[in-house]
């Protein structure tokens, strides 16, 4: 923010997360400078194709076929897990949730920079100040008394707008970061597949797989079925275990949120006594077991066991596929993970109201056999090819974070008079 000029001169604002602020600048709660006031439906009231925006607790606008409102305003989530995060900026006619908070009939303050300043700046005190109890909640004076900068009208209209094109032009350089990482995800997916069900010589012969997903495969490869070449097992329950079991100290116990598209997390874990380990010797997790999710919504998501910084085992929710020595356990993985296997789980799941994986059904997926060296080979190639494009994904999500956070601090600094910002800033600096 140093390239931004500053304003002459700057006065205590008397609000400590504030600090100074510019000496002409006025401020003000909230409550004089416009009208709140709740909404009157629920979510049970949206309609899919609704004719107005219809504003809930979430970012997600939804749709109503009734308006209680026809103007400008800003919304925010009043409970929930939006509180302080959610805010809207709305024009024309729509209808609004019974606990989402409506900011409107503006008084010496121009809508477009109190939603900047809101938006930017009302986490500060907000989720300090909610109310706990099933669900954290915002209450009226807390709203009320919020502190407000009041630049004059016109610096105000000077400032949103400023605001207008600069975040513009952040907001399309995350999208083109956005873009390149579903890209990239894209490519990684489909190297994926193609190597796996393929090969990686393009010019031998190919036969029917006999399965129509698959389409053709390599003269030489075989095909099977899970269940013969694997031992699949998953724990039916674990006798009664309890949380006030776990121990700071024992056996990692690995629960559906451990297992992620790109890794194993051995770290964030709870622990079980020797006694409860040694019960499920089946599960007890050995170097190249295959887990995948077999509950819940992430039900398919796989990860192979590369490293075993302890004895290790797994709840209910997720299934253990051994290779024998036919199958390399690298290559099982990338073959899970490929669209042929992931689009088998979609449909299976797909009819269920809580997602499930049936080990009976594990065991009947197709499974291809090149030769075990082959296989490697893939796997091998496959490390090497995902490495380098999760490095470039990595980097692209690095970016827009950095973005994110450079869009935040120009406009919490410019609504707060921390720079001073006008018509020649955006020349000043055209990259923002």
């Amino acid at each position: 923010m140093n390239r931004y000029k500053q304003y002459p001169k700057y006065r205590d604002s008397g609000v400590e997360w504030l600090g100074d602020i510019p000496k002409h600048w006025g401020s003000s709660r909230l409550k004089f400078l416009c009208n709140i006031t709740t909404g009157g439906k629920d979510t049970e009231n949206k309609v899919d194709d609704g004719k107005y925006p219809f504003y809930v607790r979430s970012q997600t606008v939804e749709r109503i076929n009734s308006y209680s409102f026809n103007g400008e305003a800003i919304l925010t989530a009043g409970d929930g897990v939006g509180v302080g995060k959610v805010f809207h900026y709305a024009k024309g006619k729509f209808d609004f949730h019974q606990r989402v908070y409506m900011f409107y009939a503006f008084n010496q303050v121009i809508g477009k920079f109190l939603f900047e300043y809101i938006k930017n700046n009302f986490y500060k005190v907000a989720l300090a100040g909610v109310a706990k109890s099933t669900v954290d909640s915002l209450r009226l004076p807390l709203i009320q008394n919020f502190m407000i900068t009041v630049p004059p009208l016109q610096e105000q209209q000077t400032i949103a707008n400023y605001l207008d094109k600069a975040t513009a032009k952040i907001d399309t350089l995350i999208e083109k970061q956005t873009k390149l990482i579903e890209l990239l995800r894209e490519k990684r997916q489909a190297v994926i597949s193609t190597a796996v069900t393929r090969g990686l010589d393009n010019t031998v012969a190919m036969k029917d797989s006999g399965v129509e997903w698959l389409g053709e495969i390599p003269e030489h490869w075989t095909r099977s079925k899970l269940g013969y070449e694997t031992r699949v097992k998953a724990r039916l329950g674990w006798k009664g275990l309890k949380a006030e079991e776990y121990v700071e100290d024992g056996f990692i116990f690995l629960a559906t949120p451990n297992i992620k598209d790109n890794e194993i997390d051995f770290v964030n874990v709870n622990y079980i006594t020797e006694v409860r380990y040694k019960e499920s010797p089946e599960i007890k997790l050995e170097l190249g077991d295959v887990l995948v999710t077999k509950d819940g919504s992430t039900t398919g998501t796989t990860n192979v066991v590369r490293v075993l910084p302890k004895p290790a085992t797994v709840n209910s929710s997720i299934a253990v596929i051994r290779p024998n020595n036919k199958l390399y356990s690298i290559f099982l993985y990338y073959y899970f993970i490929s669209t042929y296997i992931q689009e088998t789980i979609n449909l299976l799941r797909g009819g269920m109201g809580v997602p499930h994986l049936f080990q009976a059904d594990l065991r009947f997926f197709n499974i291809l056999l090149p030769s075990y060296r082959e296989q490697k080979n893939i796997a091998d190639y496959l490390d090497d090819k995902t490495s380098k494009i999760d490095t470039l994904i990595t980097k692209s999500t690095k970016a827009i974070d950095l973005l994110k956070e450079k869009r935040t601090a120009l406009i919490s600094a410019a609504v707060t008079g921390k720079i001073k910002v006008n018509d020649e800033s955006q020349r000043e600096h055209p990259g923002v």
